[in-house]
């Protein structure tokens, strides 16, 4: 039913329309006398007090009738109104029968005589409880928000904060309220969050600010702190209602994208492989058939992003000049194999790892990669790939080196077989020729000196193989005097001669008129022009001239030029033909061209004297030149002795030399007494280090030749034993030994030898150490 209207008010005096207002709107009117005993209340106020219209009302059922929690309030609003004669505005809570609540609002204010003495106490009351019920409706709404709530004036002064601010900050609402919330922000974001509200609430403006907040635990949050300006129905501004919502786990997510993707792009940039992404505009359909994936993918892929490294693999300065770029610049279209590998790639689902392929560079270079691809497919297009690619062309290149290297090293052992065996061969003949003839055979010395140039060559491979690992590990030391060049060209053609006489070439020397001089090691200069001839006359058919040339080319060079009309040099071979261990391609007749250091062992003698070496051929069949430059230093008057070979010394006159030889190679000790022996000494023999320290005693020899490693009493011991002997310091102590590096003649030397010979002695050098010790 509607309701009823409200009853007009009668035309009467401005007391009646009050009344008539008063009784129509539920106004409670309440007139107290001072000292507040009885009261007078209208029905409304009675009502309000859940009281009977003709109930009769004193202080004491007014304060029966508050809210027990309203009591304390209620009376020092009344004392604080007496005293300072403020008006009293105050909201509380009734309780009637069965706990029945109302909210009142309660408006009033006491008057006074020209005493000051308090004479009434006068007002109205409202029953507003159900705006407080809307109130509470809302604070608990805003209290329960996921978003803490406020409010401000007009003068920007905060109202109202939900609990959801006290309870994330700890603070209490004396301390929030107006300005104090300013105090929860951080000190480094407090001033710039204060301008940025201000700013807004001047310009009746919404905003959004980040900013830190610290909690109740005294932990710092990042927050977002939003606002709307609001408005009444005249357009007049009220104040701002905003939130602050707790978005600390979401920035520091953020933070780590921002970190991660920097790490990213760090180490994108900063990567020495190569880095790439593609996508594919529009996707491939991965259900289509390999081959029209294959086009698919040449027409619509283009690299999106790479980074510098992979961007020098193709020549490119900087990743940019490759953004937007084909696919076919990383897998040309046209070249073989490319296809194959994407086709490959499909069948793996675009998944590959560590595949190695080759291309060629813009210029033409051969290159090797090994790439890992990922492709991204969605709902099955294939939409974009991820890679990686490093530039594996060094190791490659390595690899090949290593297999080349290898095939060289079992060549090379193949043909120090070959070449050790074939001196043997004579020696064993010659040996049994000669336990067959008898003595006096005119035969004999024919196969003596067989014997001798077999062993001499046999020597000289092992020479070649020490002398390549001394200067190798840098260990090779040159004795550098003034030589002169008409020696060295004698001493070097009298080395080789049996290779020019065996091969019956005609050697043509070509010197100038005027001597000359070079300064360097006189034994390895000879060393170095024997082997350019002996090579001549090994590699050139019989009956061949050989030609040595020697000329002055200004005043500071001597060039040295070996000619043959020999086997010849193919061109790609002359780029490594000083390579250690590296041997020309040789005809049929000749499978096995040495041990492949003879030239790599002239180039590094040539340069440890400043010089260089150089060769050339018009290609097989056609000979070879071998030019050596070398320093050429103003002539020397006199050349010293150094240079001259030295031969062994005349036998003094007088007693025969004492010599011991001891050595547990009975055969290499026996020899050496037997030869010794012929030239005049007196000699015995020991086959250990204690035989020959009892024969030292009992001899007292002027020599004593001990082998290094010997049973039961070694070199180095028995020559410490023999100097202890009496006249064993006059001794001239000799070792013997296969080994013969530098480090090995320094221990001998400390150990008290006088002198350090290398196996396969030479006779002459020991027999020259003994008479020079005699004469001594």
């Amino acid at each position: 039913m509607p309701p009823s209207p409200l009853p007009r008010p009668a035309a009467g005096s401005d007391a009646e329309r009050l009344d008539f207002i008063v009784e129509t709107c539920g106004i409670g009117v309440w007139l107290n006398p001072m000292p507040l005993g009885a009261l007078s209340w209208n029905k409304h106020v009675k009502a309000h007090f859940h009281l009977a219209p003709e109930a009769e009302v004193d202080m004491a059922l007014f304060y029966e009738r508050l809210h027990p929690d309203d009591r304390a309030v209620v009376e020092r609003a009344l004392e604080a109104s007496l005293t300072s004669r403020a008006m009293l505005d105050l909201i509380y809570r009734t309780r009637g029968p069965g706990s029945a609540l109302k909210w009142i609002r309660a408006v009033g204010r006491p008057t006074f005589d020209a005493e000051g003495r308090p004479v009434q106490f006068d007002g109205i009351t409202l029953d507003v409880t159900r705006e407080m019920q809307s109130q509470a409706e809302l604070r608990s709404f805003a209290d329960t928000a996921p978003a803490m709530l406020w409010v401000t004036e007009p003068d920007g002064r905060c109202s109202f904060l939900s609990q959801g601010w006290y309870d994330f900050t700890g603070q209490d609402a004396s301390h929030a309220l107006g300005f104090g919330w300013l105090e929860a922000v951080h000190p480094d974001d407090r001033a710039a969050a204060r301008q940025a509200f201000l700013e807004a609430n001047a310009g009746f403006r919404a905003f959004q600010l980040e900013h830190r907040l610290r909690r109740a635990d005294g932990r710092w949050h990042w927050v977002i702190d939003a606002g709307q300006p609001r408005f009444d129905e005249a357009g007049t501004f009220l104040g701002f209602v905003g939130s602050v919502t707790d978005i600390h786990e979401r920035r520091l997510a953020e933070q780590r994208l921002r970190d991660s993707e920097e790490r990213y792009r760090g180490f994108v940039a900063n990567s020495t492989e190569g880095i790439w992404r593609i996508e594919f505009d529009p996707p491939v359909d991965t259900r289509l058939p390999p081959a029209e994936q294959v086009s698919l993918i040449y027409r619509q892929g283009r690299f999106a992003e790479c980074n510098d490294a992979f961007a020098r693999m193709y020549g490119f300065s900087a990743a940019a000049e490759l953004e937007g770029q084909s696919l076919s610049l990383m897998l040309p279209q046209q070249q073989a194999g490319a296809r194959a590998y994407l086709e490959a790639l499909i069948a793996q689902g675009y998944r590959a790892s560590e595949v190695e392929f080759e291309q060629r560079d813009r210029g033409g270079r051969t290159l090797h990669f090994a790439n890992s691809l990922t492709g991204v497919l969605e709902n099955g297009w294939l939409v974009r790939a991820w890679g990686t690619q490093r530039d594996i062309t060094d190791r490659k290149r390595a690899e090949q080196a290593l297999l080349e290297a290898d095939r060289r090293k079992d060549d090379f052992l193949a043909t120090l077989a070959h070449e050790l065996r074939n001196p043997l061969a004579p020696i064993r003949n010659a040996v049994e020729l000669q336990r067959r003839l008898p003595p006096g055979h005119p035969a004999l010395p024919r196969q003596r000196d067989l014997i001798d140039r077999q062993v001499s060559h046999l020597t000289r491979l092992v020479d070649d193989l020490l002398d390549v690992s001394r200067i190798t590990r840098d260990k090779l030391e040159l004795r550098r005097v003034p030589v002169a060049v008409a020696d060295l060209v004698r001493d070097a053609v009298d080395s080789c001669r049996a290779d020019l006489d065996a091969g019956r070439h005609a050697l043509a020397l070509d010197l100038p008129a005027q001597p000359l001089t070079v300064q360097g090691d006189p034994v390895r200069l000879v060393q170095i022009l024997g082997n350019l001839l002996g090579n001549a006359a090994r590699y050139s058919p019989p009956g061949t001239p050989v030609r040595l040339a020697v000329r002055a080319e200004a005043p500071e060079v001597v060039v040295f030029t070996v000619t043959d009309q020999g086997e010849g040099i193919a061109q790609d071979d002359l780029p490594r033909l000083f390579d250690l261990f590296f041997q020309a391609r040789r005809g049929s007749d000749r499978p096995h061209g040495g041990l492949g250091i003879g030239l790599s062992l002239v180039q590094r003698l040539v340069q440890l004297h400043g010089g260089t070496v150089r060769a050339s051929s018009a290609g097989p069949g056609r000979g070879s030149e071998f030019e050596v430059r070398l320093p050429n230093p103003a002539a020397a008057a006199d050349v010293p002795a150094e240079a001259a070979m030295r031969l062994p010394a005349p036998q003094p006159a007088g007693p025969a030399a004492r010599v011991l030889v001891v050595d547990d190679n009975r055969d290499a000790a026996d020899t050496l007494a037997a030869w010794l022996d012929v030239m005049g000494c007196e000699t015995a023999t020991a086959y250990d280090g204690q035989e020959g320290l009892e024969k030292v005693a009992a001899m007292k020899p002027d020599a004593v030749v001990l082998d290094l490693g010997m049973p039961r009493l070694d070199g180095w011991q028995a020559c410490e034993r023999i100097r202890q002997l009496p006249g064993g310091g006059e001794m001239l102590l000799v070792a013997v030994s296969g080994w013969g590096q530098e480090r090995d003649r320094q221990r001998t030397a400390r150990a008290g030898f006088d002198a350090h010979l290398v196996k396969p002695i030479a006779p002459d050098a020991l027999l020259e150490l003994v008479y020079r010790h005699r004469r001594r």
